[in-house]
């Protein structure tokens, strides 16, 4: 995706990334998901400045500006948002917020360095699919429940014939939609992630509802029962635009969890009434992040 912004900031292996919000602000690294870039998955500027957030967001492999990369397992996702963070100069405990596809990312960082990660929020998560003895994540058939035939087969096919259904979908969203980085999301989520959710000791939030076909409520409820201590939002069927409306309560309490000044009722429906770039989902015209449904995913 592309914006009519400021350059990219570029680290040394390519990852292209910005930083936004309240310059001395309580830093946060946002993980958008599937599709997204860096534009997408966060409230607007105006808005992280006024709860006090610096936020980092980067274009994840093979989406926006940051160039595909070779498979991966999920635990090397980790070294990934590290080394946005110490380009970006930021140092020491971080908030950690991920959407649907950048969720693995997110738990393979907090996990590897629970140091660094102060709180998790995870909105829409996806959880691991692997039915092989001793490996941790949800078994095919209770991994598919609530997915829509769309979504089944773009997994099965991910699986099958990655080029071909890269080749597709660059026909049918366009040649910088992030192709890659949608088939790559695809394939790791059906593979072992090595990942131990026991090492995540930090507070974490779970954001999650009923209506998703794309992220079905059974992978938040997966992964909530095996993070110690995490705080459950459902919100209900009806609302199919929640995790838009929502953003700016979702970080409001990350920034909350990270030390930032608690927030009433009224000042939230402030912050949420301004609109920096008229976006919606990150307001700075990158679509949804989340894959949730209901953003046009």
């Amino acid at each position: 995706m592309t914006a009519t912004t400021a350059p990219a900031l570029v680290t040394a292996s390519g990852l292209a990334y910005r930083v936004q919000g309240a310059p001395d602000g309580v830093p946060v690294v946002a993980l958008h998901g599937t599709p997204g870039s860096r534009f997408s998955g966060t409230p607007t500027r105006d808005q992280l400045q006024a709860l006090g957030l610096r936020v980092v967001t980067f274009d994840r492999p093979g989406y926006g500006d940051s160039p595909a990369r070779e498979d991966r397992p999920v635990r090397a996702l980790a070294g990934e948002v590290l080394e946005v963070l110490e380009h970006a100069g930021i140092e020491g405990p971080v908030g950690v917020f991920a959407g649907s596809g950048g969720s693995a990312g997110a738990l393979a960082f907090a996990a590897a360095h629970p140091e660094r990660t102060a709180a998790l929020s995870l909105v829409w998560p996806v959880a691991p699919c692997a039915d092989e003895a001793g490996s941790p994540g949800m078994g095919q058939r209770e991994w598919v429940v609530g997915m829509d035939e769309q979504q089944r087969g773009l997994h099965a096919l991910a699986l099958q014939d990655p080029v071909f259904l890269r080749d597709q979908l660059e026909v049918h969203l366009g040649a910088h939609a992030g192709a890659e980085g949608i088939v790559a999301d695809l394939v790791q989520v059906q593979e072992p992630w090595d990942v131990d959710l026991a090492e995540i000791t930090g507070p974490v939030d779970v954001w999650w509802g009923t209506d998703s076909a794309v992220s079905p409520a059974g992978h938040a409820v997966w992964l909530s029962d095996r993070l110690t201590g995490a705080l459950v939002t459902e919100h209900p069927q009806e609302e199919a635009h929640w995790h838009v409306r929502r953003l700016v309560e979702v970080f409001a309490l990350l920034g909350e969890r990270l030390g930032a000044r608690a927030r009433t009722a009224e000042e939230l429906a402030a912050v949420a009434a301004l609109d920096a770039g008229g976006g919606g989902c990150g307001g700075d015209g990158g679509g949804c992040a989340c894959g949730a449904g209901g953003c046009g995913s």
